[in-house]
Parts: structure tokens; sequence; C-alpha cells
């Protein structure tokens, strides 16, 4: 039971949250909001079909927008005339 706890939540085969966007159809029925909601469940599920989750993929674009320079000392730590 335990062993499942850190494992993201699904129905059936999505990420939960991919459900989100249901639930705003569900709210505020309107033929824009279902085009929004199947775009969302399809990009959730992408993402999914990847192995990554939400959290994950803006750790990804972050990576991707940063480069691979990571100093060790934060910018406003640096001491800039020693």
């Amino acid at each position: 039971m335990w062993r499942n706890t850190a494992l993201p939540v699904r129905i059936l085969m999505l990420d939960a949250r991919a459900c989100l966007p249901v639930l705003c159809v569900v709210v505020y029925w309107s033929w824009t909001t279902l085009y929004i909601a199947l775009l969302g469940t399809v990009f959730f599920g992408v993402i999914s079909f990847f192995g990554l989750t939400m959290p994950a993929l803006v750790r990804v674009v972050r990576r991707w927008l940063v480069g691979r320079l990571r100093p060790a000392v934060p910018a406003w730590k640096r001491r800039r005339l020693a």
C-alpha cells in the first residue's frame, strides 16, 4: 500500500492533472472550453507518454532555457571586486 504513495495519481491511463481541463468543461459548458479541455488532455497525455509529469516538464523546459552553466554560488552571493 505505501509503495505507491510517491507515484503520480492516475485516472485510467491519464495523469489526474489531465482531468482538470475536463472539470472546467463540466463547470462552464461551451464549445471553446471543450476544445481547450481536449487540447489540455492531449497535452497531458503526450507528456505522460514520454514519462514526464508537469513539474518534471517545467524542470526540463527551465533546463533548456537556462543552458548548461549551473554555477555553484548564486549571483547575489558572488564577490564582485575581490
